[in-house]
């Protein structure tokens, strides 16, 4: 019969290689040649060190999320991070722009209170593009869908060929990580992957394109 500490060795040991295991599929199934880490923590988080020291995986901001993009990991944040909130980007699930909830809930510093302002320019990720899966690639079709849905423009339509156009991470330091793009990709092995910042960052504020003002005299027709 084991002692504890053996007993507890063991468990760790096994559930490493339960990990490790998750981790080679993940990375299989992506056609990836390294491990993508696709799973950023919440905006306020700072740092994943900080968090898995403070969250204490009390599933609130998870219940609270509005879009339903929190989920609880399983070894994503590592053994001693199981349970601990995930982002877990699906269809219409994506880290709002405006949405600041999971912050409002935490009830233990796990997430630094955030204003809105400061969580729209806090990168919790980067966008990375594999063209190769992309619809227009592939099946030569219209898409557009990640550019339309990046709150922050850092990602836009350039000309390609055959009268199409496509996707490019244009401004990646505007880029949030908010999984707007990845969400509504149309390919089941997605085009757009956010891979999370170990370490948030500041991310630059987005570019607004001023239009001037037209003066139209009489009714304009």
């Amino acid at each position: 019969m084991m002692k504890n500490e053996n007993r507890r060795e063991f468990f760790k040991t096994a559930l490493g290689a339960l990990a490790a295991g998750a981790a080679t599929q993940r990375v299989l199934a992506s056609g990836r040649s390294k491990a993508p880490d696709l799973y950023p923590l919440p905006p306020g988080a700072v740092s994943l060190e900080r968090f898995k020291s403070k969250c204490t995986a009390c599933q609130l901001c998870v219940n609270h999320c509005p879009s339903g993009v929190l989920k609880a990991s399983l070894f994503e944040n590592g053994v001693t991070g199981m349970m601990q909130p995930i982002l877990k980007f699906d269809v219409e699930q994506f880290c709002e722009y405006e949405c600041t909830k999971c912050i409002e809930v935490c009830p233990n510093d796990a997430l630094i209170k955030l204003t809105v302002e400061e969580k729209k320019i806090t990168q919790i990720g980067v966008v990375e593009l594999v063209f190769d899966k992309c619809v227009v690639k592939t099946k030569h079709e219209d898409c557009g869908a990640c550019a339309e849905h990046c709150p922050t423009a850092a990602l836009k339509m350039i000309p390609w060929k055959h009268g199409l156009t496509r996707p490019k991470v244009v401004n990646p330091e505007v880029c949030i990580g908010c999984g707007g793009c990845e969400s509504i990709c149309p390919e089941a092995r997605k085009a757009m992957y956010v891979n999370r910042n170990y370490v948030q960052q500041k991310a630059e504020p987005p570019i607004v394109e001023k239009q001037n003002d037209v003066v139209i005299d009489g009714f304009g027709f």
